[in-house]
């Protein structure tokens, strides 16, 4: 008996979280994401920013999910092959080796991906700008539709591509061309 609460409370200490103050804490990785994912536009009308960011991800093969201007606030998705060429061919080679693995590893290699894109549109009218922040999110599944991989898109270019052809979209809807 004497020996169950230094045992229980050395258990339990190693349930202790961290400070607030830390988990508080931006790191520097979401803060350059952030800055990535991030424009600005010298206008302060939202509805022409929105409808070039619907546009601009209709373009980008986007089925758009919800549009809610009172919040500026846009979400799409689409669905696009996950399979790699090398994965293929791995494949093939193990059916070459046993018949019955290669079943098995074609069911739990990636098969589709589900890419979910979000624009959060907000001004700042003291600055006379928009700001329009593009995220992207993919969730990577098997055959057999059990999820493989999920996790948020970070490559710069992607990013860099869609703001380009924002940029030309509002330059465009500006100009009434």
């Amino acid at each position: 008996m004497k020996f169950i609460i230094p045992i229980f409370l050395l258990i339990f200490s190693g349930c202790a979280t961290t400070s607030v103050k830390e988990m508080m804490k931006i790191e520097t990785s979401t803060a350059q994401e952030r800055q990535l994912q991030t424009k600005s536009f010298n206008t302060v009308d939202t509805n022409k920013i929105l409808s070039s960011s619907i546009a601009t991800l209709q373009d980008l093969g986007f089925n758009i999910d919800e549009i809610n201007r009172d919040f500026g606030i846009v979400s799409a998705s689409k669905i696009r092959d996950a399979r790699e060429a090398s994965t293929q061919v791995g494949v093939v080679f193990l059916v070459l080796l046993s018949p019955s693995a290669a079943i098995a590893a074609s069911k739990q290699s990636d098969h589709t991906q589900e890419i979910k894109a979000s624009i959060v549109v907000s001004t700042n009218n003291k600055l006379k700008k928009t700001f329009v922040r593009f995220t992207m999110q993919r969730t990577i599944r098997n055959q057999e539709g059990a999820v493989n991989e999920v996790g948020t898109i970070k490559e710069p270019e992607i990013y860099q591509q869609f703001y380009e052809k924002l940029s030309k979209s509002v330059f465009l809807e500006a100009n009434e061309l």
